[in-house]
């Protein structure tokens, strides 16, 4: 009899493994995922440096708390760029919000690209997701307003190549539909800002984030 039931523990144990292993692996979008990182109003904001194919193929901008908080800060207001190199995970999971939670480096500058390692082993919280998006878009001048309660985002959908990941800060005289054509092909700038975009009442304030280097 205690033979039957070892057997039988083994197998079921045996079983759930391989459920598990088999889960692990038809889930295609675990890695490293790469962000950018800043803040505005005192809000740290995260977006998920996109690839197109494969695994990356999604924008994702994310609210984000911390017990670091202040000396999380204090880096972002002192450096132009920050990025995040966060610990392996399943973007489908953080995308769907099964993951609220990761631990990840911070380097000033890009990781990729002689960034320097600012702080180890953040742990990040997910308060808020503002965008998940597919990087769908075929052509570039489309954007997604995002109205929050102290600020508003201005984010680009990236396009097909040639494209660009774009995240402004602007002021609006009023509530609009979250999708924007800018009639713009270029990356906005407070210099060639659309006059299309100031008669509707979007107004630019800052550049807080831009890559093309990606979508050539």
């Amino acid at each position: 009899m205690k033979n039957i039931l070892l057997f039988l523990a083994l197998t079921i144990s045996s079983s759930v493994c391989f459920t598990q292993s088999s889960l692990a692996q038809s889930d295609d979008s675990v890695g490293i995922h790469g962000m950018a990182l800043f803040t505005v109003g005192g809000q740290i904001i995260a977006t998920h440096m996109p690839l197109h194919g494969g695994k990356h193929s999604h924008q994702v901008i994310l609210e984000l708390e911390t017990d670091d908080q202040e000396e999380v800060q204090n880096l972002l207001k002192r450096n132009e760029l920050v990025t995040l190199l966060p610990e392996e995970f399943s973007l489908r999971e953080l995308r769907e919000g099964k993951l609220n939670a990761f631990n990840a480096q911070m380097f000033t500058g890009h990781f990729e690209r002689g960034g320097k390692l600012a702080l180890q082993a953040v742990t990040f919280r997910v308060t808020s997701r503002l965008m998940v998006s597919p990087l769908t878009r075929t052509e570039n001048g489309h954007y997604q307003l995002i109205l929050l309660k102290n600020y508003t985002l201005l984010v680009h959908e990236i396009a097909s190549t040639p494209s660009f990941d774009q995240i402004l800060l602007v002021s609006t005289d009023h509530d609009f539909f979250s999708d924007i054509y800018s009639g713009s092909l270029k990356p906005l700038s407070k210099d060639s800002w659309p006059k299309s975009l100031t008669k509707a009442g979007i107004h630019y304030k800052e550049e807080l984030y831009f890559e093309n280097q990606d979508f050539q």
